[in-house]
């Protein structure tokens, strides 16, 4: 974080299509055919626009998590407690690499995010309540980037939302670019705030996480250098050099001209960056929370 990288020239094979406001879009790929070259340009253009999507892609596990351990390494083996069908399957010591797995991709584990239940049991995470503006990284040592696949038909209907903060940054006044440099950020980590009504079982787990509180700065650079914001506000948000600055940013951040709202369609996958991206699910109908099915991987990079 604050730290410039060097743009590596992408191979321009792929072509792409920008989307509302931010994203973009990847045409023509299929997950289970991708080259070395393929995984190279994916992450440079991850890497370049913070968010992107691959639609109508297979719902097979491995391919999905070959691709986002090509864009970095995959963190959240500890909380894929499920393979495919919503079973459970016993989260995995520690990494498990795709590219030499020689079991069934049925079998592969995966987490889901899902109100789904099978026997009484949740199959997934985020399956009640809200989830409003939030990102992935919690703190500087979570995971930053956040993968999601659209898998059951009821994510048909539904949508996410990305606000990329570049664009909030590029779009503000010089006076508040200005009170934006040197700013720290304290958080304490709140997912009773940015995800109420969550189930029981998973706040307790989430909770056992909780730090009394993280600094975070408040610009920091995508790793081609562009400034953005770290800007969880929902994790009981405070600036402390300048009080006054959150509300502003506030209503600054979320116009619409910086936010694109993805609409699900069964195969659907998008990639963010979670440093300088958040996200939210647009709906909290219990009902159709129930039948929504997505596949989630956190990764670093």
């Amino acid at each position: 974080m604050g730290k410039s990288y060097e743009v590596i020239p992408r191979l321009h094979r792929m072509k792409i299509k920008h989307l509302e406001n931010c994203a973009v879009e990847l045409l023509d790929v299929d997950i289970r055919n991708l080259t070395e070259e393929d995984y190279f340009e994916i992450k440079q253009l991850f890497l370049e626009h913070l968010v992107i999507v691959l639609r109508n892609q297979s719902l097979t596990v491995v391919p999905y998590a070959k691709l986002i351990s090509r864009i970095g390494t995959i963190a959240n083996w500890g909380q894929c407690y499920w393979n495919i069908l919503g079973k459970e399957s016993h989260a995995p010591a520690g990494p498990v690499d795709p590219f030499t797995y020689q079991g069934r991709d049925i079998d592969f584990p995966v987490q889901r995010v899902t109100g789904k239940k099978i026997n009484g049991k949740l199959t997934g995470i985020f399956g009640t309540g809200k989830l409003d503006w939030h990102c992935n990284m919690n703190g500087p040592d979570r995971a930053r980037g956040v993968a999601l696949q659209g898998v059951s038909p009821a994510v048909k209907g539904t949508s996410t939302s990305w606000m990329d903060t570049t664009l909030a940054y590029a779009a503000m006044s010089d006076e508040l670019k200005s009170r934006c440099q040197g700013v720290l950020g304290r958080y304490e980590y709140a997912p009773e705030i940015w995800a109420e009504g969550l189930p029981p079982e998973q706040y307790a787990g989430m909770i056992k996480n909780k730090e009394d509180f993280y600094e975070m700065p408040l610009i920091n650079l995508s790793e081609t250098g562009r400034p953005g914001l770290y800007f969880h506000f929902h994790n009981k948000c405070s600036f402390p050099s300048d009080p006054e600055l959150l509300e502003e940013l506030k209503a600054h951040c979320f116009k619409p001209e910086f936010i694109y709202k993805h609409e699900w369609e069964v195969g659907d996958i998008v990639i963010s960056d979670q440093l300088i991206t958040l996200h939210k699910r647009d709906q909290d109908d219990q009902e159709v929370l129930t039948k929504r099915v997505l596949h989630r991987y956190t990764f670093t990079f």
